[in-house]
């Protein structure tokens, strides 16, 4: 589970830039009696109005004071709301351990020491980079899964790090006081970025460490970030890929779950020979939690969109996650096209597969959630509630009170550039468009001395570009295929009185028969053509009567006006939403948890389970389900047991508790996150949420959400009588004989 973890890399041979409007921020309250609901500024035919019947179900809610979620921030832990709801209230020594045993490991998933010889833990799908770099022919470590009985038998991962907080500081008055305050609100956000920047490279050149500016309740406060980086990183232990991702697709984002979906690496000193000795590691709890036990997850969730208003929550659901999901869509098909063509194709594009399936699925379930009659009625609640709130202190109100307004019209204008401007996007589409596109644009830039060219063009990068462009193959079937899939994309959401959309697909035109037009009309794909072009310069691209180059000529006209607006759009929310981030702080302080940032947070909740499909999710499952599971779909892929189970069926407990369910506030980043408990030990591994938890993106808790991870008393099992990684276990649990109650 990351849903984070999609790099956005497009099938193509060139850079895909996926367009769309782009949202984020959150909230989060303590819970007043809340007044009539305000009159909406948003028009009732808009898409940005919400439903009436959410707005009718709101008028009987009452914000929870949780809305704004629970990952709250190592500089601002919640002491007293612990205290409260689970009677526990940690020293600052135990916070401070928790800290530095919890790592970011690399640039998108979470992990923690936990042995003081460098030992670390994350993710399967986590570590599944480095053993993909790993093999080779004759080792596909994914498939086959890797174990180091030794230090001397570990494998470097390239490029891989993690990094360690190991410090946090209060700039936020260096960085708000970078601008005047006369200031205007986009001037404000460039001063706030400069004066970041230069605190990081200051910190940087005086510390020798990573140092990061970090923007909490979207410019309400700026805390500077140090890290310690742990490189080289060498692979320890990964199971096979049918026990790290048991169940496939079908049961990613599901409960109950029966997935090992663990990886073991290690730190080393920079001399890459010596393993670090971290002074603060996680101890290991081989049992595990019990039921309804209290419980903290520590990680790096990467982003949730709390904090915005109700007409961005309405844009979402009207344009943004729809498009997304379609865009997505196409990407996976033309994998899976991929996949088709034979066994070294299909490891080729198994990782980006995996992922784009993996966010297709994140995105529909957030979508699902915006669809939610009683989501949306929370939504509007709380926005109800944090505006009156803000109604009730003059001096904030006069402030900020017209945030909501302006925000809504923002959105309005957004909706009406958004659409034109992705069929005005060259490199939305695939190469054919893409190359002619290429064509244009490297004319344009020829023709510009090499300091003014765009960065890509300069020096040799302009040459590179121009022989590629003039030899690339091109095939007129997959041409009109990616043609037809990016023009069902688009159809939806531009008319074709749009002066591009028009010529991409006229009036009562299917897409099929426009790609089929377009492609078939032109020369394009001829390599000869193409160099003849490029050979003539600017003045012969345009004189160019080609079909695909005038339509190219006339999108890059288009965006030429479109992008600004839009810029323009989106410096405009960014000030709207620092404002209402400066709204909130200041109505709330720091009571409630700020976004995800992608940083270092820490969640409360509890070993749980819940009800679901008129039936009741157990908090924990077994071992022996994982064997019944197989059974039930005769041992068919995403469902086949990898051999060293089948094998050692008769060796392993079927008892022993596999995967739980808790409560705790988690999103995509998380993956890898340790479950800890009040000890500040190790019982259990974050790697998932059920589909329930989709939508708290925008809304926390939503009804059943729950954060799916591996069991420990799973995972020592399974090292010691399945992998018989016996010198591992006793890593973990810090024992002779490796010996330790993981049964029940």
């Amino acid at each position: 589970m990351s849903r984070v973890s999609l790099r956005s890399r497009a099938r193509s041979r060139w850079p895909a830039l996926l367009v769309v409007g782009l949202a984020a921020c959150a909230t989060h309250a303590a819970a007043p009696p809340t007044p009539a609901p305000q009159a909406s500024s948003v028009a009732p035919s808009s898409p940005l109005q919400p439903p009436a019947a959410a707005e009718r179900a709101s008028e009987r809610l009452q914000p929870t004071g949780l809305e704004m979620g629970t990952m709250w921030t190592f500089e601002n832990p919640p002491l007293d709301y612990w205290a409260r709801t689970y009677n526990f209230r940690p020293t600052q020594q135990w916070l401070d351990n928790v800290r530095l045993s919890s790592l970011k490991y690399d640039e998108e998933c979470s992990a923690s020491f936990v042995s003081p010889d460098g030992l670390i833990m994350t993710n399967h799908h986590c570590g599944r980079d480095c053993n993909e770099q790993l093999s080779g022919p004759g080792h596909d470590y994914v498939a086959s899964g890797f174990y180091a009985p030794t230090q001397a038998d570990e494998k470097v991962c390239p490029n891989l790090y993690v990094d360690q907080l190991v410090s946090i500081q209060d700039v936020t008055q260096q960085v708000q006081s970078a601008a005047p305050a006369s200031a205007s609100d986009s001037a404000a956000g460039a001063a706030a970025e400069a004066a970041s920047r230069r605190i990081e490279g200051e910190c940087e050149t005086q510390t020798h460490l990573q140092c990061q500016v970090v923007s909490l309740y979207h410019g309400g406060m700026y805390h500077l970030y140090r890290y310690h980086r742990y490189q080289p990183v060498k692979m320890v232990f990964a199971p096979e890929l049918q026990t790290g991702f048991f169940g496939g697709d079908p049961d990613n984002f599901t409960y109950p779950r029966y997935d090992l979906d663990v990886t073991f690496v290690r730190a080393y000193e920079q001399d890459g020979r010596t393993p670090v000795h971290p002074t603060n590691y996680f101890r290991w709890r081989a049992e595990g939690p019990n039921p309804g036990e209290p419980v903290f997850v520590t990680g790096n969730p990467g982003t949730t969109s709390r904090l915005i208003t109700l007409s961005q929550f309405m844009y979402n659901r009207a344009f943004r996650l729809p498009f997304t999901i379609a865009y997505l869509q196409t990407q996976y098909e033309m994998l899976q096209e991929q996949a088709r063509q034979g066994p070294e194709q299909a490891q080729r594009v198994r990782q980006e597969m995996f992922e784009y399936s993996n966010s297709l699925k994140a995105y529909r379930g957030e979508y699902g959630g915006l669809l939610d009659t009683l989501i949306v009625a929370r939504k509007i609640a709380w926005e109800h509630d944090f505006r009156n709130r803000v109604q009730a202190n003059a001096q904030v109100q006069g402030q900020y009170g017209d945030v909501w307004d302006r925000m809504a019209a923002i959105q309005a204008d957004k909706l009406a550039v958004a659409p034109p401007r992705n069929a005005a996007n060259i490199m939305l589409f695939p190469d054919a468009i893409q190359i002619a596109g290429l064509i244009v644009r490297i004319a344009q830039q020829s023709a510009l001395p090499d300091a003014q060219r765009q960065r890509q063009f300069r020096g040799q990068g302009l040459e590179q570009i121009r022989a590629q462009v003039g030899q690339v193959p091109m095939d007129t079937a997959d041409a009109i295929a990616m043609t037809t899939r990016r023009l069902q994309l688009l159809q939806p959401y531009v008319s074709t009185n749009d002066p591009i959309m028009g010529q991409l697909l006229h009036p009562g035109e299917a897409p099929q028969a426009a790609a089929r037009r377009l492609i078939g009309s032109t020369r394009v794909l001829e390599p000869a053509f193409r160099q003849q072009l490029l050979a003539g310069g600017v003045a012969a691209v345009n004189a160019s009567t080609d079909p695909l180059i005038r339509l190219v000529r006339d999108m890059e006209s288009a965006a030429a006006t479109l992008e600004p607006r839009w810029n323009r759009l989106q410096a405009d929310e960014s000030a709207q939403q620092a404002r209402l981030a400066r709204a909130l702080f200041a109505v709330y302080g720091t009571t409630v948890a700020p976004d995800a940032t992608f940083t270092l947070r820490i969640s409360d909740g509890r070993v749980q389970g819940y009800p679901y499909n008129g039936t009741e999710a157990p908090p924990f499952t077994t071992i022996g389900g994982l064997y019944a599971r197989s059974a039930e779909f005769q041992n068919k892929d995403p469902f086949t047991l990898a051999p060293s189970w089948a094998s050692r069926r008769n060796a392993v407990n079927p008892d022993t508790y596999f995967n739980l369910v808790a409560t705790n506030d988690i999103t995509g980043g998380n993956s890898g996150s340790p479950l800890i408990d009040q000890e500040g030990r190790i019982v259990g591994l974050i790697f998932d949420g059920n589909i329930e938890s989709l939508p708290i993106t925008y809304m926390f808790p939503v009804e059943n959400e729950r954060a799916v991870a591996v069991h420990a008393a799973g995972i020592t099992e399974a090292l010691r009588n399945v992998y018989q990684a016996t010198a591992l276990v006793r890593e973990l649990t810090g024992t002779g004989a490796g010996t330790a109650a993981t049964t029940r």
